[in-house]
């Protein structure tokens, strides 16, 4: 029974972890998607900036520093849209450079909050059919095995001790 318990576990570990390739990928979906928006924003800014011989750091102080509370809050919000901009632009150069299975690492030390929450609500599994989903599943499945079987051992009976008593 014991073994059938760690089987279970051990194949329900493979399913979930799986599922990570296919959830990065629409998560790197909408990190692009975000990222393509902000860039929009960003480049109209500096346009609009470069129209009056002002660098996009000049246009901020000048926004920041004008005294109209309007403006002065226009230019901070815009600041941190910049910075969110150059923040997730970093973050989808690394992933998109990263071998398959870095990106874990990288998802996993640098994901955005906000992005993963949303793509979370979204996500539908799907069958790993690529060579990464699949390693992801025998991982999976492997670290299962074992998490249990260790967490179990003090539980069971050795097969010796169950042989002896027959």
């Amino acid at each position: 029974m014991k073994a059938f318990i760690i089987l279970i576990f051990a194949l329900f570990c493979g399913v979930a972890t799986s599922q990570f390739p296919e959830f990065e990928q629409q998560y790197r979906q909408r990190l692009s998607g975000a990222v393509n928006e902000l860039s929009k924003i960003v480049v109209r800014f500096d346009q609009d900036a470069g129209e009056f011989g002002l660098s996009r750091e000049d246009a901020l102080t000048r926004y920041v520093s004008s005294g109209d509370s309007f403006l002065s809050l226009r230019g901070k919000s815009m600041s941190e849209v910049i910075n969110r901009f150059e923040y997730l632009s970093g973050h989808q150069n690394r992933l998109d450079s990263a071998a398959a299975l870095g990106r874990v690492w990288i998802f996993i030390t640098e994901r955005d909050p906000d992005l993963t929450r949303d793509t979370a609500e979204i996500f539908k599994p799907a069958v790993p059919v690529t060579v990464e989903g699949v390693i992801y599943a025998a991982g999976g499945f492997s670290l299962g095995w074992i998490l249990l079987s260790l967490l179990l051992m003090p539980f069971g009976r050795s097969r010796r001790e169950r042989l002896a008593e027959t």
